[in-house]
């Protein structure tokens, strides 16, 4: 191991500045200034304030045991029909039942053309559904 060259490392600097240039090799102080140092930090705190806007949305609520993503649970959870009882996973159904209380096929089947009747409160008994 004594018998290494010391002229080595010059060698490959300069092998390195020739195949890309002499900006491989030179310090990188010599490219850095004030401007550079402030845009650097600008960026810095930019990065820094979007991992904190994406760790709270992956931020995990334990709920009956589980761990659960926070985002989903601002949602809103009540996807049974109160008429049929049925869970509904189409998202057409909002509408439905934001607006009339039920699910799309119990709008269709009771409600359609008789809005002013349900509006005022009328339900199918258990008998009709």
């Amino acid at each position: 191991m004594t018998d290494k060259d010391p002229n080595y490392i010059p060698k490959l600097e300069k092998a390195i500045a020739q195949k890309y240039g002499a900006e491989a090799v030179g310090n990188p102080r010599k490219f850095w200034d004030e401007d550079k140092e402030q845009e650097y930090i600008q960026q810095s705190k930019e990065l820094a304030e979007k991992m904190r806007k994406s760790e709270a949305h992956l931020e995990k609520v334990e709920q009956d045991g589980f761990l659960i993503n926070k985002k989903l649970l601002s949602r809103d959870a009540n996807r049974d029909c109160p008429v049929c009882e049925k869970y509904s996973f189409n998202v057409d159904d909002n509408l439905y039942m934001n607006k009339y209380q039920c699910c799309r096929k119990c709008y269709v089947q009771w409600v359609e053309d008789r809005e002013e009747r349900w509006l005022t409160g009328w339900r199918p008994n258990k008998e009709n559904k």
